[in-house]
């Protein structure tokens, strides 16, 4: 066996699957959405799958299946679940059964080909999305426990780009937010309100361009998402970085403590 990631692994993997998740999102009802796509997928894939066609339709039929038991082993499926609440109709079901059978049965499907040396793996590793849409009974996952006992072991990543790009790792504002980041990382009065989330990570996704942007936070089994904007730019001069990203970390870190229900965040530490 090799180490190749799983297919489902992350914000389901291929770009396919990525934009049929993604324009779900947008919808103004997701359940008929995925009634209208999967029914489409189920009437045009009876004798073969094609490919993007497979891998969108499982992505959403893993959803609905992680909707119906909580079980799912893509933390990406808690995280957009808990962002997209819906509920499965027994029609939605049937359909996503099906969706699910035609898009890793062995033969007439891309998949199957694409993973005909790993099938064993592929499908072991989908077993919990299939036995939930096929109603056959499994244990619960166990509850999560974070660990923070090993030295080292972050329980904040941030994360900051420029419309997509990272940000040059020469700028004020790069130097200061790592250093900012790593001192409230090794804090123990930020770990200690962390530690009531239940979580093992926070993981912060700052966008630094001017203007508006639609803020995202999420819970998902081990972790929590903020995606945030700051409006402005990362231009700022040395004098005036730690105070700008200062600024920046307290506000995405008081967002998340909101969603989370935790205490209100305690002073950040001051850089030299």
């Amino acid at each position: 066996m090799d180490d190749r990631t799983p297919f489902f692994e992350g914000s389901f993997d291929s770009d396919e699957a990525a934009d049929a998740v993604a324009d779900l999102e947008q919808s103004d009802d997701i359940a008929t959405a995925m009634t209208g796509m999967l029914d489409e997928f189920v009437r045009d894939s009876k004798d073969y799958d094609e490919e993007g066609q497979a891998e969108a339709a499982l992505a959403v039929a893993c959803l609905i299946a992680a909707r119906i038991s909580g079980i799912a082993p893509d933390e990406a499926a808690h995280h957009w679940l808990d962002r997209n609440p819906f509920t499965v109709s027994d029609d939605l079901h049937r359909l996503a059964a099906a969706a699910f059978d035609m898009a890793t049965r062995s033969g007439g499907n891309h998949l199957g080909e694409a993973w005909a040396a790993d099938r064993p793996v592929f499908l072991e590793y989908l077993e919990p999305y299939r036995k939930a849409l096929h109603r056959e009974p499994q244990e619960p996952a166990a509850p999560f426990v974070a660990d923070f006992s090993r030295p080292g072991r972050q329980w904040l990543q941030v994360f900051w780009s420029i419309t997509d790009q990272g940000l040059p790792d020469d700028s004020a504002y790069a130097d200061a937010a790592e250093r900012l980041v790593r001192a409230v990382d090794q804090d123990p009065d930020w770990l200690a309100w962390w530690r009531p989330a239940g979580l093992q990570e926070l993981l912060v996704f700052g966008e630094l361009v001017p203007g508006t942007y639609d803020e995202r936070i999420s819970r998902g089994r081990t972790t929590a998402e903020v995606w945030i904007g700051f409006g402005h730019s990362p231009e700022v001069s040395e004098a005036s970085a730690a105070r700008q990203v200062t600024d920046d970390l307290r506000t995405a870190l008081a967002a998340a403590g909101g969603y989370l229900g935790l205490a209100s965040v305690p002073p950040l530490p001051v850089l030299d």
